[in-house]
């Protein structure tokens, strides 16, 4: 009896181990800010441990609540579906993949890692290829229902110069 539950016990410990093994963490890849409040909606890459990304959910979207207490909080299933929201289709062996936000689907983004493994996304900016850092919206809160008065890219060329871009509706 002692014997199988020692058996038992590294049998765990071993599933354990594996388990560590193929964890999954997350890479920051941009955010999105508004002129409406301090929040921001963060997106990340999930990423194994073999620097593969998670083929069930590549990319997360949450909120950080820096007007409030700056916790972490979930998109709703309306911000899903239309504001924050995204489509992703992986690329074949699972280590890049296209991304499309749902209220900016004109421009494609390329999420794929660096030459240090680290993901990040890849979009035209400026008319150059650029890593977005950060998109700002600007909206007009005044009305009924708000309208965007201007989009802002922010992103890094490969060579480390800063380029940025106002989009008008």
């Amino acid at each position: 009896m002692k014997r199988r539950a020692v058996l038992l016990g590294a049998a765990t410990l071993c599933s354990g181990v594996e388990a560590l093994a193929d964890s999954v963490h997350s890479e920051a890849l941009f955010v999105i800010a508004r002129s409406k409040n301090a929040n921001v909606v963060h997106y990340a890459a999930r990423v194994h441990q073999n620097g593969r990304l998670d083929p069930d959910e590549p990319i997360v979207a949450y909120w950080i609540m820096h007007a409030e207490d700056g916790r972490r909080e979930a998109l709703t299933w309306l911000e899903q579906k239309f504001a924050y929201g995204f489509t992703t289709a992986l690329a074949p062996g699972g280590d890049a993949l296209n991304l499309r936000l749902k209220a900016f689907s004109r421009r494609e983004l390329a999420v794929r890692p660096d030459e240090n493994g680290r993901f990040h996304a890849e979009m035209t900016v400026a008319a150059r290829r650029a890593r977005l850092e950060r998109i700002f919206v600007a909206s007009d809160e005044s009305g009924l229902t708000p309208s965007v008065r201007y989009v802002d890219l922010f992103a890094r060329l490969p060579e480390g110069a800063r380029v940025s871009e106002r989009i008008l509706p």
